[in-house]
């Protein structure tokens, strides 16, 4: 990897000492117990250094990343970043991609961004829902959701390129352009796992956004990387903002998934970020787990636990994964349903 070294401030805030080093402690969090990352982390001073020089050098040159395939909640192909070029992409991003990239967000861009997240994006769509109903009502409302058909495969990298190239300082595009044609080949397609394919995800319809809120002019928009809500009450205009959303997308070299786009009524349930979300005839927003994520932890459950008893696995793990799940189930009105669950877990072990 050639940097050309025009900007020296610049470059020693990336891949100086002391940003390879405080990257590292913020990379290793939660993966110390692999042993690569311990082993970095243990030999940290004579890392960063060997990292700085290779950087500063020209010699760098990343490890392949590692491909595998996610199953849950649907398949889906990403990547693995060695631990060395997690820590240089770390602090490349933190440094520069990401309080550059991320000035022209709309607020109600939800994903990836510090104080945001799932958590933020429910409680935005349940504040428009109640804000809509103060003023008109269950009744008259519907809601457009879309949903981009393979978001990260059909993501063009031209598109990510030259948002890149317009807003970053030429030296950090350069380092940023190396990383995306080192790592992924061909002209579409990338798999997520690394932090700079998060900002790309989060940018790329950046034009949408803001064509939404300020052509269109919808207020309660909001979008969770590939997911769009829109609440309006006219569902002409609806259908309108529908169609001249799908003539941007596909200029960007996206298509809207047929099943998954659709236009409801406000009073019908939202099925959005594992919950459903409904508004009462009050006012009120009942917030339930979707069915699917209840079946798919009973099997795995029920998989974990057949693992416990031919000793291949402890049952402590089993437990720490419920756990993780129950806290996920209760953010909503799930009171009996982890009722049943308790139940269904304690059976499991009779």
């Amino acid at each position: 990897m050639n940097i050309e070294c025009t900007n020296e401030d610049l470059i020693e805030s990336i891949i100086g000492f002391d940003a390879l080093y405080d990257s590292m402690h913020k990379c290793k969090s939660n993966v110390l117990w692999k042993t690569s990352v311990s082993h970095f982390y243990l030999n940290g001073i004579e890392e960063s250094l060997k990292l700085e020089k290779q950087l500063k050098e020209g010699t760098y040159k990343p490890r392949p990343p590692k491909k595998f395939t996610l199953t849950s909640p649907k398949k889906r192909e990403a990547v693995s970043i060695a631990f060395r070029d997690r820590v240089f992409q770390r602090s490349l991003n933190d440094k520069i991609i990401y309080p550059i990239m991320t000035k022209s967000l709309i607020y109600d861009n939800c994903a990836c961004q510090k104080g945001k997240g799932t958590d933020f994006a429910r409680k935005r769509l349940h504040t428009f829902m109640q804000k809509y109903y103060r003023k008109h009502g269950n009744n008259e409302g519907f809601v457009l959701q879309m949903d981009i058909l393979g978001y990260y495969p059909n993501m063009s990298h031209e598109l990510i390129r030259e948002q890149f190239r317009k807003k970053l300082p030429k030296e950090a595009f350069d380092m940023a352009n190396n990383v995306l044609t080192e790592q992924y080949e061909g002209d579409v397609g990338y798999n997520p796992g690394s932090q700079m394919i998060q900002i790309a995800g989060i940018t790329a319809l950046d034009k949408i956004d803001h064509f939404i809120k300020e052509v269109l002019r919808i207020k309660f928009y909001l979008r969770y990387m590939d997911d769009f809500i829109i609440i309006c009450e006219n569902l002409e205009y609806l259908e309108y903002c529908l169609k001249e959303i799908d003539k941007k997308l596909n200029k960007l070299g996206f298509k809207l998934h047929p099943k998954k786009t659709k236009i409801l009524k406000l009073s019908k349930e939202i099925k959005f970020l594992g919950f459903t979300h409904r508004l009462t005839d009050t006012g009120k927003i009942v917030m339930l787990v979707c069915t699917d994520s209840v079946k798919r932890e009973k099997r795995k459950l029920v998989r974990m636990s057949h693992l416990v008893k031919k000793g291949y696995m402890k049952k402590s793990k089993v437990d720490e994964c419920y756990k993780s799940w129950k806290a996920h189930a209760s953010k909503g009105n799930s009171f009996k349903l982890m009722q049943r669950m308790d139940k269904f877990y304690k059976e499991l072990w009779g």
